[in-house]
C-alpha cells in the first residue's frame, strides 16, 4: 500500500511553474473544495469522483490531470493539518526538555495555543478529522486516520518526555494521552456544536490548567518532587476476609402458663310451680280420718 504522504509528495513534483501552475492552483482548490463539502456532508467513502467534478463543475479527466485518486485528494486535504500539528509537537518537546518544574506549564499552554490556532485556520479540515479519525484505516479514509495516529503518538511523547524529567505523576504514557486528545477533541467538537465552552482565546489556558493540577508532581518537605507511585504488577492479590461473626442466640421463649379452669356455673334452683286451686283445697280441708283422729 503507498502511503498517503508519498502520493501527495509525488503529486506536488508534477506541478508546472507560471501561468499554468496559477490555472492548476485554481483547479485543484476548486476540486478541493467540492470533495470537502461533500465529505462533510456524506462521509469519505460515500463520496464519488463524479460527484467531486460535478461539484467542481469541471471534467472528469481533468481530476486525474491533479490527482491520482481519491486518497491523494484527501492526502492533499489533510497535509496543512499534518505539517502544523508536526512542527507543533516538536517546538513543545524541545521546550519541556529543558523545562524545569516550575515552568513546564508554559510548554503545554504554548503546544495548546498553537493547536487552536491550527483548527481556527482549518475548521472544516478539523471538522472532516473528527468525523472521520475514528473509522477504519482503509481506502481514502487512510491519510486522516494516519493524522489522528500521529496526533496521539506525538501526545504519548510529551507524556513521556516530562515524566522522565519529574515534571508530572501518575499515570503516563498512552494512557495519559489518549486522556488528554480524547479530550480536547470533545471539547473541539463541542464548540463546533456550538456549545458555550467559553472565550475560545481563553481555552488552551484553562484546558492545561485541569490536566495539570491531576498530573502535576507535588512538591515533598525537601523541595524535591514525589516520585509517581509504583503499580504492582501480576495478578491482584485476594484480600483477607474478615472473621465469621459468630451467630446470635435467640432469646428462649417464655413457656405459656397451664389453662386457667373453667368455672362451673352455680346451679339455678328450679322454680316450683303454683298449686292449682284444687291442689290449695284439698290441702286445708282434713280428710274425715285425720279429723276423727286429731278429736280423740
Amino acid at each position: 500500500m503507498v502511503s498517503s504522504e508519498k502520493v501527495t509528495e509525488e503529486s506536488q513534483l508534477r506541478m508546472p511553474s507560471g501561468k499554468r501552475a496559477e490555472n492548476r492552483k485554481m483547479r485543484t482548490e476548486s476540486l478541493s473544495r467540492a470533495a470537502l463539502a461533500l465529505f462533510l456532508q456524506y462521509g469519505v467513502e460515500a463520496v464519488t469522483i463524479d460527484q467531486i467534478v460535478d461539484g467542481a463543475r469541471t471534467a472528469k479527466g481533468s481530476f486525474y490531470r491533479y490527482f491520482r485518486d481519491k486518497t491523494d485528494l484527501v492526502a492533499s486535504l489533510v497535509k496543512p493539518v499534518r505539517d502544523d500539528v508536526s512542527e507543533t509537537f516538536d517546538r513543545c518537546e524541545a521546550l519541556l526538555a529543558n523545562a524545569s518544574s516550575g515552568s513546564f506549564a508554559q510548554a503545554y499552554e504554548a503546544l495548546a495555543q498553537d493547536l487552536i490556532r491550527v483548527v481556527l485556520q482549518h475548521p472544516d479540515v478539523i471538522r472532516l478529522y473528527l468525523h472521520e479519525a475514528r473509522g477504519p484505516k482503509n481506502g481514502a479514509r487512510a491519510p486522516i486516520v494516519e493524522l489522528a495516529e500521529e496526533v496521539l503518538a506525538g501526545a504519548t511523547r510529551l507524556s513521556e518526555v516530562a515524566h522522565s524529567h519529574g515534571l508530572v505523576r501518575g499515570v503516563v504514557g498512552r494512557l495519559s494521552a489518549i486522556v488528554v486528545v480524547g479530550a480536547s477533541e470533545l471539547i473541539v467538537a463541542r464548540l463546533f456544536a456550538g456549545d458555550d465552552v467559553g472565550p475560545v482565546l481563553e481555552m488552551p489556558g484553562a484546558l492545561v490548567s485541569l490536566v495539570l493540577d491531576g498530573v502535576r508532581a507535588r512538591p515533598t518537605t525537601t523541595g524535591v518532587a514525589t516520585a509517581p507511585p509504583k503499580v504492582e504488577s501480576g495478578p491482584p492479590k485476594e484480600r483477607p476476609k474478615p472473621p465469621p461473626t459468630p451467630a446470635k442466640r435467640a432469646a428462649p421463649t417464655p413457656a405459656k402458663p397451664p389453662p386457667t379452669p373453667a368455672k362451673r356455673a352455680a346451679p339455678t334452683p328450679a322454680k316450683r310451680a303454683a298449686p292449682t286451686p284444687a291442689k290449695a283445697a284439698k290441702r286445708a280441708a282434713p280428710t274425715p280420718a285425720k279429723a276423727a283422729k286429731r278429736k280423740r
